[in-house]
């Protein structure tokens, strides 16, 4: 489906610049406009990310205090700590934030009491569990046999995300004293209080909604009613990592070595799971985010050095792109074909060897979920005109895997303009993802349209989860779903939008505007990548370029004479519109190749259409 071409620029909005004014390219100011950014503290704020300005205290949290005491008695007692995590990049990278952490006060506690028995190891171990129900605990801390940190990561499709009421009884026979959740746990009431029956304190590390009812856990979370913090858009590695600063610094005022610089070392996992979790980039996040592709890009982590070389990444300096497109898609196909433990095996991992092999095996597994998503995406092209008529998207069958239904629900909700629900089955339970669009909140349509249908559901307002028992069931749901969205949305209004940042002339391309955009990095949710419209264009040159003839390569030529290349990587269907002759308008990115040592400008199309601007 075309998509309507819509420009974000905002009229009439007075940018007080001042100093960037003379500094930055005249697109700047529209850019500042729309993300907000009116004054000079503002735009200083956002073009200089400040450390010292920008990232607060932990303590700042309501129970950080109580938490990073419990932490530590629990250190110091050698008492058993299970970390709960999701399966997502945001659950795994937010449980190896504190499993490294542990870890390390450990480490840290045996070197000052003078006791060697400490065994570190990194395995994945099945203890007395069935393998077959999915549930194993990642061995991160021994002490002569007895484990005294564990990461449990709930399988997929076989367990489901959260805590349920047997992995809790699992955790309770594993030996656990202390459980931590971590990007799960604020809607799991009745299996946190069935913890703290069975004798088990919790501190719940999370970002997700909430109900009216709290767990009775200590809570690490920035959107609970009555919550200080200041900044409430974390990620949950980004609370986790909180929690992780709070700790080394109680520790340190109780006598700990904690090695120097050692919380922003974990800032690359943080810099991953802040984009994949496409949580807002602005505020703390930004910060965060800014600081974590310097730790990203020193690879001094095994696993992300053998991440990255495993992805053939040899275009340059690692950035939110990357991290959107190559390492997060990674991390996540563990989750989504095998067990996440494998990411987090490798993310872990000391042993740069031995972290290659298993960015191999991770890399294999990619390639699978690539693979299988197109099929399902070829699947449900074939049913997808019968959704025209509806404001919703709404797509199940029992063929489909439930690990892939939330990627394809998010490309037909891109490719459509409208929310997308799909559904799949495993096991006899059918499990469901959305997307939606903006101004639709699918989580409180999913709770709204599938009350007393759904076993479980949770989410966003732009992403939801939920599953049911019975096929029946899932018609009806569907059905209900689809009047809910009818409501609330209006089906002629519903396209697929392409939005760009402002007109631009290829005159106005240039090294000062390359240098602009580059002071706008990192890009992601709520400071999207900035795409420019130049229109009423000639097309002097075109070929179609690569092994596979799947790239176009044009020559572009406007009314005052300037020409500028183009290419559109993937975009050999636009050789329908690009052709040599013919007046175009196109959408591009701007950015930066490298050939031979050469640097120049690179325009990257996006779309293209037949001229309708002079």
């Amino acid at each position: 489906m075309n998509k309507l071409w819509q420009s974000a620029q905002i009229e009439d909005q007075k940018v007080e610049a001042g100093r960037y004014a003379a500094e930055l390219h005249p697109m700047a100011l529209s850019m500042l406009a729309r993300r907000g950014l009116l004054t000079a503290e503002h735009i200083e704020d956002f073009l200089n990310p400040s450390w010292e300005k920008g990232v607060h205290d932990p303590f700042l949290f309501n129970n950080m205090a109580v938490a990073t005491d419990r932490i530590l008695r629990a250190v110091e007692n050698q008492e058993h700590i299970v970390i709960h995590g999701d399966y997502d990049a945001d659950g795994v990278t937010g449980s190896a934030v504190l499993a490294a952490t542990l870890k390390m006060l450990l480490e840290n506690k045996n070197l000052q009491t003078g006791d060697q028995k400490q065994e570190i190891v990194y395995t994945q171990a099945v203890s007395g569990v069935d393998p077959e129900a999915g549930a194993r605990f990642f061995n991160v801390v021994k002490d002569a046999g007895r484990c005294l940190v564990d990461v449990y990561i709930p399988h997929r499709e076989k367990e489901g995300y959260g805590l349920n009421q047997e992995s809790v009884d699992l955790i309770h026979q594993h030996g656990c004293d202390l459980l931590m959740t971590v990007d799960c746990g604020i809607a799991n009431v009745k299996e946190i209080e069935k913890a703290v029956a069975l004798g088990m304190d919790v501190i719940v590390v999370d970002h997700h909604q909430h109900g009216e009812v709290l767990p009775p856990a200590m809570l690490i979370h920035p959107k609970v009613d009555g919550e200080n913090y200041p900044f409430k858009d974390l990620a949950a590695v980004g609370v986790a990592w909180k929690l992780a600063t709070g700790l080394t610094k109680e520790a340190e005022k109780r006598g700990y070595q904690v090695p120097a610089g050692w919380d922003k070392w974990l800032l690359d996992l943080v810099s991953i799971a802040t984009i994949t979790d496409i949580v807002p980039l602005i505020g703390e996040n930004r910060v965060l985010e800014k600081y974590g592709l310097l730790v990203l890009n020193k690879q001094r982590r095994p696993g992300i050095r053998a991440l990255v070389e495993s992805a053939n990444w040899r275009k340059g300096e690692l950035d939110s792109e990357t991290v959107g497109f190559v390492l997060g898609p990674r991390i996540n196909a563990a989750g989504r074909m095998e067990h996440a433990h494998i990411a987090l095996d490798l993310l872990m991992e000391e042993d740069l060897d031995k972290a290659r092999l298993k960015a191999s095996e991770l890399d294999t597994i990619n390639r699978s979920r690539q693979k299988a998503t197109e099929n399902l995406m070829q699947n449900a092209d074939k049913i997808m005109e019968e959704h025209a008529s509806h404001s919703l998207i709404f797509a199940w069958s029992p063929d489909w895997s439930p690990s892939l239904v939330g990627l394809a629900a998010g490309k037909y909700a891109d490719k459509w303009g409208k929310p997308a629900v799909f559904v799949g089955n495993y096991g006899g339970v059918w499990i469901g993802s959305g997307r939606s669009v903006q101004n639709y909140d699918i989580t409180a349509a999913v709770r709204e349209a599938g009350e007393g249908l759904l076993l479980r559901h949770g989410g966003h307002a732009q992403a939801c989860g939920f599953s049911l028992d019975d096929q029946a069931k899932v018609i009806r749901f569907g059905e209900l779903l689809r009047q809910h969205a009818a409501a609330h949305l209006v089906l002629e209004e519903l396209q697929p939008v392409l939005q760009y940042e402002a007109r631009l002339e290829l005159k106005d391309i240039n090294d000062d505007l390359l240098s602009t955009l580059k002071r706008f990095e990192p890009f992601g949710e709520k400071n999207p990548k900035p795409v420019f419209m130049s229109g009423g264009l000639e097309v002097v040159d075109v070929s179609l370029v690569g092994a596979a003839q799947n790239h176009i390569r044009c020559l572009l030529k406007s009314s005052d004479g300037r020409t500028q290349k183009f290419i559109g990587f993937y975009r050999a269907d636009l050789k329908e519109v690009i052709y040599r002759g013919m007046m175009v308008d196109v959408v591009y990115e701007v950015g930066e190749s490298e050939w031979n040592g050469k640097k120049e400008i690179q325009c990257k199309l996006v779309d293209a259409r037949a001229a309708t601007l002079n």
